[in-house]
C-alpha cells in the first residue's frame, strides 16, 4: 500500500476531536478549575442561568476549536515506511514516525464510530500515550490493513537482524481469558479512584459541608427530630448520613470508571502475542508481542486481599523510570489485567514464563534486619516521640496515649513492609528471572528476566559501610526497582552476574 499523496480523515472524525479534547479539559483542565467549581457551586446565585452561560460558551470554543484541528488534520503513509502527520491549530506540528519505531499497532472502535463502521488507527511509539500517533475515523479494513503493512516490516526487520532465528509454521491454538462484567466491578473497589477523589476534594470539605449544611443537613436533621428516638443526637446522624453518602458516590464512581475501561474484557493468547478487547464508549484493541513485554507486575493491596484478587500489569519501553513504573496501570497501551484470581495468574503468568511456579514457594533473600532499625527509629520512634511530647504540653494524658497508640500502628505498618520486602532469582533453560517483592497489608511482585536490565547500581552511605551493606538499584526500561540492605557481598555478586547478563546476552528485546 502505497499513499504518496495527503489525505484527510473522514468528516466525522470531528465527533473523534471534540470528544478526544472534552476528555483532555476534564482530566487536565478541571481539577484546576475545581477551586472555581466549588466557590460557584457555594457562593453564586442563579446557578443554573450562568451554569447554562458557561456550558454554551465552554460548548462553542470546543466545537471550534475541535473543528480547526480537523481542517487542519492531515496524514500520509509512504513508501520509505513512514506514517507523516499534519496537525495543530495555534501551533503547527508534523509528526514523523518510522515503522521500525512503532511498537504496536492498535485499533480503537468507539461508540459514536459504531454506527458508520469507522475506528480509530493508533501507532503506539514508545508505550505511552504522549508518544502515540493517532488516525481518527478510518474505515476498519484500512486500518487492519496499515497493521499488517506495519507488522511485516517489522518481521522482515527482526529477520535480518537475527537471521539464525527459525520461525516456526505451526500455529499455537489461541489461549483465551474472559473477566466478567461482575469482576470488572470489584476492580473498581481495589483500585484508589475513590480516594484519590477524596483526596481532591479534601481542601475544600469546609466550604463543601457549610453548603450542604445549608441544603441538605438541616433538613436532614429536621426530618430526624421528628422521631422521638433521634432527637438530641439528629445533629450528628445527619452528618455522618452525608459523609456516608459522599463516600459511597466516590466508590461508585470509582466502579463506573473500571467499567468504563475494562467492560467486557476478552484476552487472547497466539503466537507469542496478546491481544486484548475492553472498553464500554471505545472498544480498545490492544496487540503486544510477548518479546516487547519487559516485566510483569502482579498486585494485590488490602482490598484485593479481601476479594482474593491480584491485578496483573505488562509494562512497555518507557522513558520515564520510577514515574513510569508507578503509573504504567494508567497508560492505555499498557496490557493490564485488572481483577484475577490465583489460578489466572498461574495461567497467563505460564504463557509468558514456562517456569512460572507459585511466587510464595521462592527462597527470597530477605535485607538485613538494619532497615528494620533504621525505618523504626525514623517512621516509628521519632515522630512517636515528638507528637507525645507536643501532646502532652498542649492536651491531657490520654491524648498523650493516643499518640503512642498510633506509634504501635506504624510499628506493624513498618515490620510488615519489611516481612514482606525481598528478592529471589530463578533458573530455567539457561535464562534466569529475578522477582523483586514489596508490600506491607498487601503484596507486590516484580518478575522480569535479568537480560532485559538496563543498568544496575550499588549505593551504600557511611553507616552502611560500616556494617558492610549495601543497596541494589536496577533500571529497567518500565521503571525500576531496588532492594535495601542487602550484605554488601550478596550484592555486588547480584549486580555482577546481572551486567553479565546485560552485556553477554544477545537476544533483542526491544
Amino acid at each position: 500500500m502505497s499513499e504518496q499523496q495527503w489525505q484527510r480523515v473522514s468528516p466525522w472524525a470531528l465527533l473523534y476531536f471534540i470528544v478526544h479534547f472534552a476528555l483532555r479539559f476534564i482530566k487536565d483542565g478541571l481539577l484546576n478549575l475545581l477551586p472555581i467549581l466549588v466557590l460557584f457551586v457555594t457562593q453564586v446565585e442563579q446557578k443554573l442561568f450562568w451554569g447554562q452561560i458557561a456550558v454554551a460558551v465552554a460548548s462553542l470554543v470546543l466545537v471550534l476549536y475541535a473543528f480547526a484541528h480537523y481542517r487542519n488534520f492531515k496524514y500520509r503513509i509512504t513508501d520509505g515506511h513512514e506514517i507523516l502527520l499534519n496537525k495543530g491549530v495555534f501551533k503547527k506540528e508534523r509528526l514523523t514516525l518510522k515503522f521500525a519505531r512503532v511498537q504496536n499497532v492498535n485499533i480503537a472502535e468507539p461508540f459514536y464510530f459504531q454506527p458508520v463502521n469507522l475506528v480509530n488507527c493508533i501507532f503506539d511509539a514508545a508505550g505511552s500515550s504522549a508518544q502515540e500517533a493517532v488516525i481518527p475515523g478510518v474505515k476498519l479494513s484500512y486500518a487492519e490493513q496499515v497493521r499488517e503493512q506495519v507488522m511485516e516490516f517489522k518481521a522482515q526487520l527482526q529477520q535480518q537482524e537475527q537471521p539464525s532465528i527459525e520461525q516456526s509454521e505451526a500455529t499455537d491454538k489461541p489461549k483465551t481469558l474472559t473477566i466478567s462484567n461482575a469482576e470488572i466491578a470489584k476492580f473498581g473497589l481495589m483500585s484508589n479512584m475513590a480516594i484519590l477523589a477524596l483526596a481532591a476534594l479534601a481542601p475544600f470539605m469546609n466550604v463543601i459541608f457549610e453548603y450542604l449544611e445549608k441544603t441538605i443537613i438541616n433538613r436532614l436533621e429536621a426530618i430526624l427530630n421528628e422521631q422521638a428516638a433521634f432527637v438530641g443526637s439528629a445533629a450528628a446522624i445527619a452528618v455522618l448520613i452525608m459523609v456516608v453518602a459522599i463516600v459511597l458516590c466516590a466508590i461508585l464512581l470509582s466502579v463506573v470508571m473500571a467499567l468504563v475501561r475494562f467492560f467486557n474484557f476478552q484476552l487472547y493468547f497466539q503466537d507469542d502475542k496478546f491481544k486484548r478487547v475492553a472498553g464500554l464508549f471505545e472498544r480498545q484493541q490492544l496487540s503486544i508481542s510477548v518479546s516487547k513485554i519487559q516485566s510483569v507486575q502482579i498486585k494485590q493491596n488490602i482490598i484485593a486481599r479481601l476479594l482474593n484478587r491480584y491485578t496483573l500489569i505488562c509494562p512497555q519501553v518507557s522513558s520515564g523510570g520510577m514515574a513510569a513504573g508507578v503509573a504504567a496501570h494508567k497508560n492505555k497501551q499498557t496490557l493490564v489485567m485488572p481483577v484475577i484470581t490465583k489460578e489466572q495468574v498461574q495461567a497467563v503468568c505460564g504463557w509468558l514464563f514456562p517456569w512460572f511456579v507459585d511466587l510464595t514457594e521462592l527462597n527470597f533473600v530477605k535485607p538485613e534486619r538494619a532497615l528494620l532499625y533504621k525505618n523504626t527509629f525514623l517512621y516509628v520512634v521519632l515522630p512517636t516521640i515528638f507528637s507525645a511530647l507536643i501532646f502532652n504540653v498542649l492536651f491531657d494524658a490520654a491524648t498523650m496515649l493516643w499518640s503512642i497508640v498510633v506509634g504501635l500502628v506504624l510499628m506493624i505498618g513498618v515490620f510488615l513492609n519489611y516481612q514482606k520486602t525481598g528478592v529471589a532469582m530463578y533458573q530455567h533453560d539457561g535464562r534466569f528471572f529475578a522477582v523483586f517483592k514489596t508490600g506491607m497489608l498487601g503484596v507486590q511482585y516484580r518478575v522480569f528476566e535479568i537480560y532485559k536490565a538496563q543498568s544496575v547500581t550499588t549505593i551504600s552511605t557511611y553507616l552502611m559501610r560500616r556494617s558492610q551493606l549495601k543497596s541494589l538499584y536496577i533500571q529497567l526500561a518500565s521503571g525500576s526497582v531496588s532492594m535495601p540492605y542487602l550484605k554488601a557481598e550478596l550484592a555486588e555478586q547480584f549486580a555482577d552476574f546481572a551486567l553479565y547478563e546485560i552485556e553477554g546476552v544477545e537476544r533483542n528485546w526491544l
